[in-house]
Formats: structure tokens, sequence, C-alpha cells
């Protein structure tokens, strides 16, 4: 008897520890995010035969994601981009907006502190599908053929108790011509990007 009692009691008090590092559920959130630098994007601008210095600026996102546990998650994110075109003009000149929603693997681990706090950095890796306006852009022209190219992240997020959350990024995504080969001097965007939201 006093065998079975102390076995529940040591399943109890690790099912309390469990319990208590659970970091698993859903959450939702939006924020902005602007670009780092200008970049030189081939097919961006308004001449086919060259590459324009381009501006990726302002950003709006919004997002959701389920914690799996301390370590993984999954993102589903959404947003909306002014371009600017510098070809002929020091202020630049609207080129459109990029509307893409993108879906990422994530992996990092959580840090808990006292009140409630926890801290995860974080890498993520995906895939974006770009609108079919900017597919057209680079080459996709095909009926109903959108652009579907790899997005790196890496990441902070703090979660306080009351689930209220901040997340603060920095993101590359690949805007590579289709049949063209990768060149990060005129493919590659990168943003920084700050979101708030509550984790349920």
């Amino acid at each position: 008897m006093k065998k079975l009692i102390l076995a529940a009691t040591i399943a109890v008090m690790s099912a309390s520890s469990f319990a208590a590092d659970d970091h698993s559920g859903f959450r939702v959130g939006g924020g902005f995010g602007t670009d780092i630098g200008k970049y030189k994007l081939r097919n961006m601008g308004t001449d086919d035969n060259g590459a324009f210095k381009v501006e990726a600026d302002p950003s709006f996102v919004l997002e959701a994601g389920y914690d799996i546990n301390s370590i993984f998650a999954v993102n589903v994110k959404g947003s909306a981009t002014g371009f600017k075109d510098y070809q002929n003009s020091r202020s630049g000149k609207n080129n459109g907006t990029v509307y893409d929603v993108a879906i990422e693997g994530e992996a990092g681990y959580t840090f808990d502190f006292d009140r409630g706090i926890s801290i995860k950095p974080y890498a993520a890796f995906g895939g974006v599908m770009l609108d079919r306006n900017t597919s057209k852009l680079l080459g996709y022209t095909k009926k109903n053929e959108n652009a579907f190219k790899a997005r790196g992240a890496a990441g902070v997020r703090m979660t306080l108790d009351s689930g209220l959350y901040v997340d603060g990024r920095i993101q590359a995504t690949d805007y590579t011509p289709k049949g063209q080969s990768f060149n990060r001097t005129n493919d590659l965007v990168t943003q920084g990007l700050m979101t708030v939201g509550y984790k349920f």
C-alpha cells in the first residue's frame, strides 16, 4: 500500500511539473515591418531588362501559430508590402503592393522566468506564396500560376503570464525570377518585423 501511495505521489508530482512547463497553445497577432536597406530586385522595376533598387516598406502582417511544445511550433502569416521603385526617382515611385501567405516550421527553446514570463529565441523556415500580379512580374505567366518561394527567419518571442506576446524577427524572402539562378544581391529581401498578439 505504501509503495502504491508513493508511486501515485510521484506520478502526480511529475504530471504537475509537466503541466507547469507546458507551452503548447494557439497564438494570433498582427503587426508591422520594414525592409533593411534597398534591394536590386530583377523584374520588380518598370524595365524588364535590368535590376533596379526597390524598397519593401512598410509591411502589414497578420499571423497565427501553434506551439507544439517548448521547442517546436508552426506559423501561418499573411502580409501586404508596399514596393517602391528607385529607377528614375530619388524619392521612389510606388510599384504596387505585394501580398503573400507563408507557412513555416519553427524551432527554438522557451526559457521560463519569474512572474510567468517566457522568452523563446527561434529560427524558422518555410514557403511563401506570392499574389498573382507579383508572380507575373517574376515570370510566372501561366494561368493561375503563383510563385512559391522560400523564406527563413530568426527571432525572439516574449510571452507574458496574461497570454500577451511580443515577437521581433528578421526574415529573408527569395524573389528569384522563374528560370533564373538565385543571386543574393538581386533576389533576396530582408525585413524586420514586430508583431503583438495573444496566446491561448
